[in-house]
Formats: C-alpha cells, sequence, structure tokens
C-alpha cells in the first residue's frame, strides 16, 4: 500500500472512531446505545407444566442448544398458568432469537420457533395445542383500561364464535389474537363458543389477556 493510502485509511479510521464516540460519548454511554431491552411474559395453556426457553439465535447453529438447562427463562410453569416475566438484553445487531418450550417432566414434548426483537418491545409468548400440534405464539402486550368494564382481548385455538350480551360481535382465528372487547357483565356478558367467559376474578378497568378453547377460557393474564 502506498504512503498516500496509508494515510487515508488512518484518517478514516479515527472519523469512524469519532463518529462512533458520539462527540465526546463515553465507552458507557456507547455500550447503552448498542444495548437493547425486552420485557417477555410467558402463557402456559397447554395441559402439563412447561418451562420457557430464550437463547439468541446464531444463523449457523440453529436451535442448537435451545433447550440447555442454563437457557430457562421461566421454570416449572403450571398448566394453565402465567409464568413470570424475563428481562432480555441483546447487542443491536443480535436481535434474532429462539424460543422454546418443553414438557418440565418429558422432555419429548418440545416445540420452538424464531423471532426478531425491537428495542423496549413487552411480549407475551403463548404456548398452545390445538388438534393435538403443540405451538408457540408471540404478540405484543397491550393496554386500553377503561372504567367500569373489562376491556380483554382473545388469542384462540381454532374459529369460534364470540358474544356480547347474547350479541354476536365476531369470529375468532386460530392462532390469532382479536382487538379489544369492553364486557361489563363479568360472569357471563362475555360467550365464547356459546360458552360463558368468568372474568369476575379479574379487577373491572382493566385490561387481559384471554386463551380460549371450544371449552371456554384456559388462561386469563392481565396485560
Amino acid at each position: 500500500m502506498s504512503t498516500s493510502n496509508k494515510g487515508f485509511s488512518i484518517a478514516l479510521l479515527f472519523g469512524v472512531t469519532a463518529a462512533l464516540s458520539g462527540c465526546g460519548e463515553s465507552t458507557d454511554e456507547l455500550d447503552d446505545k448498542l444495548t437493547h431491552q425486552v420485557n417477555m411474559s410467558f402463557i402456559n395453556s397447554l395441559d402439563y407444566m412447561a418451562d420457557f426457553h430464550v437463547k439468541k439465535r446464531s444463523i449457523s447453529t440453529g436451535y442448537s442448544g435451545l433447550f440447555d438447562s442454563d437457557n430457562i427463562a421461566s421454570g416449572d410453569v403450571e398448566a394453565n398458568a402465567v409464568g413470570s416475566r424475563y428481562n432480555y438484553s441483546y447487542k443491536v445487531i443480535n436481535n434474532m432469537i429462539n424460543l422454546g418450550v418443553k414438557d418440565s417432566i418429558n422432555a419429548n414434548k418440545e416445540e420452538r420457533i424464531n423471532t426478531t426483537l425491537s428495542n423496549n418491545d413487552d411480549l407475551w409468548v403463548i404456548a398452545w395445542q390445538s388438534s393435538g400440534e403443540r405451538a408457540l405464539s408471540v404478540i405484543d402486550k397491550k393496554q386500553s383500561n377503561t372504567a367500569d368494564v373489562f376491556n380483554v382481548r382473545l388469542f384462540a385455538y381454532g374459529e369460534y364464535d364470540v358474544s356480547i350480551d347474547d350479541k354476536k360481535v365476531l369470529i375468532t382465528k386460530k392462532g390469532r389474537v382479536t382487538e379489544f372487547l369492553a364486557v361489563s357483565n363479568c360472569a357471563n356478558g362475555l360467550k365464547v363458543a356459546n360458552q360463558a367467559i368468568d372474568l369476575c376474578g379479574g379487577n373491572f378497568g382493566a385490561s387481559y389477556l384471554l386463551v380460549v378453547d371450544s371449552n371456554g377460557k384456559r388462561v386469563m393474564a392481565q396485560e
């Protein structure tokens, strides 16, 4: 390389370093900008206790190591229950993760997916089952708190008629979440597949995610 080219390369390197340093920002400040955070909450609507796993995804290794014990994000989550909240930090360039759910007792029952994260995501990770097939779904948490009503979204195992105060309002879609529905009668104001959904264990004015199947409510989780 010629002397002039070397000089240009050195000048370019200093220029990039200055840009990355943010005009005098410390290394810690830069690290904060390059490190993102997400929160995840886990819903187990399966018929057995399960562990949820989280691991940074590598294109070269795929799902390798996902179900190692040190990657458990929420363990021994009871059937039809909500697990612990989990904070995950990652470098901006490593925003893909693997998610897995495994029977806490029988290791042969496993399901896995991968997803891409955005900074400050607040997510539900839902384990569910339809027609004998297990699945994992990831949706954003939301709130729509309104005084004197229950505001609920439905995550459904299949296509079901939904009614409020005996008036049909929509049909669910398999593996999808609805928009919020306002329900004022907690005992039987909401019906899914003609099954009354008991909301009375919650609080008026709050928002909830309901995981439902053809038999009614499986999990009720506050948003």
